[in-house]
């Protein structure tokens, strides 16, 4: 693990810092800097609609990029992939692209989890509000887990889309999304015999925190659209993945549309682009799109996914061990190091999150503190704000310690 971090330059140029928030957004390995400043130097162009030599390397790329990131989700086709700026604009834009297709009627519901992030409950309320859609929440359980019999005691016929986060925001908790598939088709079978007209919900996974921590495999989970964000595992800010079905995007209509997302303008009317480009409106980023590139390729060189989960496994056990030796902080989630991910929100008694965050600040550890873009889940459980520590490829035992080490100042000066 300390060889990995010497791949990481912001590491080594701020000697002695703990960086404890990747799941905010993740460092950069040299690699993928290294990679982002070969392209601006030798082929940045901007793409489509070329005719030089520049400008066809970057569009190979962002090509490349595309292939790469459905490689790695098992996506049946690379123009399944479409970037965005970030994981809440590509949920925004596939939302928005299902209202416009008319995908919904009054009255229609949507079922969502309680631990939502903002990202995935803030744009089905202004639906709710503008097309008077229903909007519901599965419970999860003392333990964490997703309530099963909540889902299917509010599954109704009503139901059009389900749209779920595949790792809570909070608790971190890894949800069974598989089973969630298999009960969307049992349900789907049991409307048609009393409904023939009944059409099977679209179902969408919120894989932000996922896709940076293990394979996700979408043929296997049998949703019919994901979307993540690059920054998270180790690519640019800036460059967001909406991955759909192709049978489902086909349908779409985009809710934005001009530059290479039209295939032709008339004075009246207008015809959108084939697939991806239908959703990537104006000059896409090209930057992010080879970060992105790099980042998966900087992943596969370390070992992939499997060394991924053997450095998490080492220190998100190791953690826990700490966590369990103190009374007065109070971890929020499962304990269960196979059904979560190494991320870690929790509270000390009687100190306030954002005091806790600057006080580990003033000894160089960076974690983030308050309510993590949760609002409703954390009112669930009658918490007001937290703290948050995140582990990532590059975080060692000693980074471990050192926050314990800095926790026990804070609960003796401040509590």
């Amino acid at each position: 693990m300390s060889d990995i971090k010497k791949d990481f330059p912001i590491l080594q140029n701020n000697k002695g810092i703990v960086y404890l928030d990747s799941t905010a957004t993740a460092q950069k390995p040299s690699y993928v800097i290294d990679w982002i400043k070969k392209f601006l130097e030798n082929d940045y162009s901007n793409i489509h609609r070329w005719a030089y030599s520049i400008a066809e390397r970057s569009e190979d790329l962002y090509v490349k990029s595309k292939k790469k990131m459905a490689e790695f989700i098992n996506a049946e086709n690379w123009r399944e992939i479409i970037y965005s700026h970030n994981s809440t604009y590509a949920s925004n834009l596939l939302i928005w692209s299902l209202r416009r297709s008319w995908i919904f009627k009054r009255w229609d519901k949507v079922l969502l989890t309680i631990v939502e992030h903002h990202a995935n409950i803030v744009p089905w309320l202004i639906l709710k509000e503008e097309i008077w859609i229903e909007v519901d929440y599965i419970k999860v359980k003392e333990d964490f887990s997703l309530d099963f019999e909540d889902l299917e005691k509010k599954f109704d016929e009503k139901v059009r889309t389900l749209s779920i986060t595949h790792v809570s925001n909070v608790t971190w908790e890894i949800f069974d999304v598989e089973k969630i598939w298999k009960i969307i088709n049992e349900k789907t079978e049991i409307f048609r015999n009393s409904n023939e007209n009944y059409k099977k919900p679209i179902f969408i996974v919120d894989g932000s925190q996922s896709v940076p921590s293990f394979k996700v495999d979408v043929q296997k989970i049998g949703c019919d659209a994901m979307f993540t964000t690059g920054h998270k595992f180790m690519a640019n800010s800036g460059i967001g993945v909406l991955w759909g079905k192709q049978d489902l995007l086909d349908k779409l209509e985009p809710v934005f549309s001009w530059g290479g997302a039209i295939a032709s303008v008339a004075k009246s009317c207008f015809k959108p682009a084939g697939l991806p480009d239908k959703f990537e409106p104006g000059t896409p980023n090209m930057t992010g799109a080879v970060s992105l590139l790099r980042a998966l390729e900087y992943i596969e060189n370390i070992w992939g996914y499997e060394k991924i989960q053997e450095i998490k496994k080492e220190l998100e056990n190791y953690a826990l061990e700490k966590f369990a030796k103190y009374d007065k902080i109070k971890l929020i989630g499962s304990t269960n190091s196979a059904n979560r991910v190494w991320v870690f929100s929790f509270t000390v008694d009687w100190i306030h999150s954002h005091d806790i965050a600057d006080y580990l600040a003033d000894y160089n550890i960076c974690i983030r503190a308050w309510q993590h873009c949760a609002e409703p889940f954390m009112w669930e459980l009658w918490i007001n704000h937290s703290c948050r520590a995140s582990l990532y490829i590059y975080n060692t035992k000693e980074d471990i310690d050192k926050l314990f080490e800095a926790l026990e100042g804070a609960m003796e000066e401040l509590g």
